[in-house]
């Protein structure tokens, strides 16, 4: 009996093991059940958490790494329980006993893995949010055009691409070839299909280009993180720390050469973090040095791509019997290059006579470039075609002096004209500067329809492609066979050089560029007897020219040395008797500037921003200066010598902003200008202005003016002006200042008073586009009718009514010509104006049909937008946007239901009152439809249709408010 215990003992120990290794066999069928029920179950927790992920990352927010982890769990557990259902069904739970066991024990598996990832859910605040707050766009969109076409080369490059990036074992996706075969755009593709995905947390894209700048990288990915350095801490660390905890997916765009990821502080990209780096270059060993996993090469385009592509660049031409064949062995020359035939086919559009096609092949087969790095032949010989075919001389010089830019440079035009057509002359060729500038934006059109430049950021800035930098690099270098006096140029620009170039480098030069470097100090003394433009400016740590440095420089025309360190000038400036253009802009270190009034031949001067505390002695003998710019020259001591100025006989364009003493009675003076027509100038006060006839007659003149009162612009406002009028702080407006505005485009009223009614001061506004008012305490209605004239308004577009406390009418009385008035107002926005109780009569609203944005807040009386019932037909039948918001008192739009037939969107916000909807056109809300506002507003709207309340709910959004 002392031995039955320890006999029991031992008995249960092996006794649990060896019944639950028998219920892997017995309880096969029981545990399949349960394991079916517990996955579905699981499965529909993971669909629930997915929606609520899906609903967050639209407004913002990005999935917890928590959460991805628990739903890769939860997949890699659905795919093994597949897996199991597929083995029982193959043996169809057969009795042969050791396949029953072990599809049993991996049943029993299975169901302890899914206890497990529901016992997660359970863990307090993990799942409480399922994602947080992102303030950066997982995906920022670019503009592309790719080639379509289903079975195009473009396609299934394309498809390939997004095929590595859906791979585990491809991190590093390298795409090769050659400039301009269409790698960026093809990434562009790719990035932008990532946003109908959320395969990443974040795609981040970086334009490297030749100058790799590892600290410029790290800064760029920290901006699309929202990240901010720290002077002495180590970006790399923290930049590590970020990324590890996200999946992203990062473009390095135009790579020449390969760098560490690990100094940058990125992560490699691994299965685990299932992170991606695309990589677009023109250079195989990069990929190879770059540990690319997988290397995709970008092929030209097939014969029939590049002949459609071809001929849709050409037009209509290539159809006649005569030309076909040899456009056939033209586009055959351009050797399936996207950029090159684009350029080739663009420089052909129109050309009827087969003469000039068989000339285009015997060029193209025939202009072989020297020797280029790579595959250049490929390139440059269509290219340089593009450039030969040009219309003149002075297209070519044009495509070619953008090249004097360091590379991604996005070109101000402005700046050409500055620059180059001074230097060709064209400002002797027109009656003014605005003509000059006219006939540059021409040229710039020109070429930009040859595709040899792009458009930057608007219409006033070009962009080269680094392709075609290089091909006008090669042209004008001094090795080149294209290269003639005057054409050779020494591009440096952005290099990083620390000293400058060999003196015997710059002996043959035409124009020669150093911008954007690292130099010091200049202690050579060149000998340059061709040179017309030199570039030193943005080299932000040079302090000193030799005395000597212009000594043989006699045709130098154009001298930009803005944003450097320097103190002074050499003595031998006054040597340079035919410089038409000396820019001094951003050179805060200078005090002195000996000597100027040796430069006869000077034109423009620019001290924008200098530390001169007086003006260069010698400025009143410039009698050819035509655009002076002596703006936010903080130092200039106040007696400045305004009748030299204005006694120029030249000037046509003068800047005078962030100047301090300067008044009214000065600005009158200005009068005296009878060339000028371009004028921007800041006045302290409006002390002594006097508008006499012959000022009108001057002012009227301007072709450009910006005047600005007592408001304080900072370096950053320095846009060229159209007709803009800012007046801030005015508590009694002079008279004849309603004889200023009346030629005004744009006008600003800031923080003033004095005035009940803005009819006074705006009677004769008929050129007014913009309408802008602010803080104006005193004004109760903008505009009487019966005060202005019958003009007056026809051309207002934009409408500013901001911070208006006893405004009770923005409009009053009937107008005398009402078919004129507002008839091209388009936007209307009024905040805080507290005591306005409607906006509109309902006889203005048949005025404002071109009105397509409405936004009124902050307006704590208005009941009504429209007061009145009776609305002429068709009211706002342009009206696309309304916005409401913290119109506490608002009741109703309008006292009629009001049919708006263009409203694609309506967002409304704090106004409880509100309690009807107008109308909207169904078929506009079914395609492009948005009504936001608050939950609790919109399930108190009255509906007087139950169509228009089905139509308007598949719309409404919660407003994120």
């Amino acid at each position: 009996m002392d031995l039955l215990g320890p006999i029991v003992e031992i008995i249960l120990f092996f006794w649990a093991p060896i019944s639950r290794h028998i219920g892997y066999f017995k309880d096969l069928n029981n545990n399949v059940e349960t394991l079916k029920r517990k996955t579905e179950k699981l499965k529909r927790k993971h669909d629930d958490i997915q929606a609520e992920v899906d609903n967050a990352i639209p407004v913002g927010k990005r999935q917890k790494a928590l959460v991805e982890n628990w739903f890769t769990e939860v997949r890699n557990t659905e795919n093994e329980v597949d897996s199991i259902r597929l083995e029982l069904e193959r043996r169809r739970i057969c009795t042969y006993h050791w396949s029953r066991y072990t599809l049993g024990k991996r049943v029993v598996e299975k169901l302890e893995d899914i206890k497990k990832l529901n016992k997660k859910l359970k863990v307090k605040g993990v799942f409480h949010e399922v994602a947080e707050s992102s303030r950066h766009p997982r995906v920022l969109e670019k503009q592309t055009s790719l080639p379509r076409g289903q079975q195009s080369t473009s396609e299934r490059t394309l498809e390939e691409i997004w095929q590595c990036l859906n791979e585990e074992r491809s991190g590093i996706i390298g795409i090769c070839g050659m400039g301009g075969i269409g790698k960026t755009t093809l990434m562009k593709e790719i990035n932008n299909r990532c946003t109908k995905t959320r395969d990443f947390d974040v795609v981040i894209w970086i334009t490297v280009s030749k100058d790799l700048n590892l600290g410029l990288i790290q800064e760029e990915i920290g901006n699309r993180l929202g990240m901010k350095f720290d002077g002495n801490e180590d970006k790399g660390d923290k930049l590590f720390t970020r990324l590890k905890n996200l999946r992203y997916l990062l473009i390095l765009d135009d790579l020449w050469e390969s760098f560490s990821l690990v100094k940058v502080g990125i992560p490699k990209p691994d299965k685990q973090n299932r992170c991606k780096i695309a990589i677009t270059t023109r250079s195989i060993e990069v990929c190879n040095k770059m540990g690319a996993d997988k290397q995709i090469r970008v092929k030209t385009l097939t014969c029939e791509e590049a002949r459609n592509l071809f001929y849709e660049r050409c037009g209509d031409v290539v159809l006649s019997s005569e030309i076909r064949p040899v456009a056939e062995k033209v586009v055959e020359q351009c050797s399936g290059l996207p950029l090159a035939i684009k350029t080739v086919g663009q420089a052909m559009y129109g050309k009827d006579k087969k003469e000039l096609w068989e000339h285009a092949l015997w060029a193209l087969k025939r202009s072989l470039p020297d020797e280029v790095p790579g595959m250049e032949p490929e390139v440059f010989l269509p290219l340089k075609f593009s450039y030969d075919c040009l219309e003149n001389e002075e297209s070519k010089l044009c495509f070619l002096y953008c090249s004097l830019f360091p590379e991604d440079y996005v070109i101000n035009i402005d700046k050409l004209v500055r620059y180059w057509a001074m230097e060709e002359g064209f400002i002797e060729n027109v009656n003014n500067l605005e003509e000059a500038s006219n006939k540059v934006y021409k040229i710039l059109e020109r070429i930009k329809d040859a595709c040899l430049l792009e458009q930057g950021w608007n219409y006033r800035y070009v962009k080269m492609h680094d392709l075609l930098r290089d091909l006008a690099i090669w042209i004008t270098s001094p090795s080149s066979s294209s290269s003639s006096k005057g054409l050779k140029f020494l591009a440096k620009a952005g290099e990083g050089l620390v000293q400058p170039p060999e003196e015997k480098l710059w002996r043959e030069m035409g124009r020669i560029s150093l911008m954007r470097n690292k130099i010091e100090h200049l202690r050579i003394t060149p000998d340059c007897p061709n040179l017309v433009s030199l570039f030193l400016n943005d080299n932000n740590q040079l302090r000193t020219i030799h005395s000597g440095f212009f000594e043989f420089m006699p045709n130098l025309q154009i001298l930009d040395l803005s944003n450097t360190c320097i103190e002074s000038l050499p003595a031998s400036l006054s040597l340079l008797t035919n410089l038409r253009a000396l820019i001094l802009s951003g050179c805060r270190h200078l005090v002195e500037v000996s000597q100027l009034g040796k430069l006869e031949e000077l034109q423009l001067l620019d001290l924008s921003g200098s530390g001169l505390k007086s003006l260069p002695q010698g400025i009143a003998s410039l009698v050819k200066l035509r655009w002076l710019d002596l703006s936010f020259m903080r130092d200039l001591i106040p007696n400045i010598p305004w009748d030299m100025i204005f006694g120029l006989p030249s000037l046509e364009d003068l800047r005078m902003t962030g100047l301090k003493h300067v008044d009214g009675a000065t600005f009158s003076k200005a009068a005296t200008m009878t060339r000028l027509t371009s004028l921007r100038i800041q006045l302290s006060n409006l002390n002594g202005f006097i508008a006499d006839d012959m000022f009108h007659r001057w002012f009227s003149g301007l072709r450009r003016f910006h005047v600005c009162v007592d408001y304080q612009e900072s370096d950053a406002s320095r846009g060229d002006p159209y007709r803009d009028i800012i007046i801030s702080g005015c508590d009694n407006f002079p008279c004849g200042i309603e004889g200023l505005i009346k030629y005004a485009t744009t006008l600003w009223l800031i923080n003033c008073k004095g005035l009940t009614s803005l009819s006074q001061i705006l009677g004769d506004s008929k050129n007014l586009i913009i309408l802008d008012v602010l803080q104006f305490s005193g004004v109760e209605c903008i505009i009487d009718w019966r005060e202005v004239g019958d003009d007056a308004f026809q051309c207002l577009e934009r409408l500013y009514l901001r911070g208006l406390p006893n405004l009770e009418k923005v409009f009053d009385g009937v107008a005398s010509q009402p078919n004129t008035r507002l008839q091209n107002v388009r936007t209307i926005q009024l905040n805080d104006c507290h005591k306005l109780r409607c906006l509109f009569s309902s006889n203005m609203v048949e005025y404002l049909h071109q009105l397509q944005e409405l936004f009124v807040w902050d307006c704590s009386e208005m009941e009504e937008i429209i007061e009145g019932d009776m609305l002429p037909h068709n009211s706002f039948p342009r009206l696309c946007f309304l916005s409401l918001g913290g119109l506490s008192k608002l009741v109703s739009i309008c006292g009629q239901r009001l049919t708006f037939k263009s409203l694609e969107e309506m967002r409304v916000s704090s106004c409880p009152k509100l309690k009807k909807l107008p109308l909207f056109s169904s078929s506009i809300l079914e395609i492009k439809g948005k009504i936001q506002g608050e939950r609790e507003w919109w399930e108190g709207l009255e509906w007087e249709d139950e169509n228009a309340k089905s139509l308007c709910s598949r719309i409404y959004e919660v407003s994120s408010s």
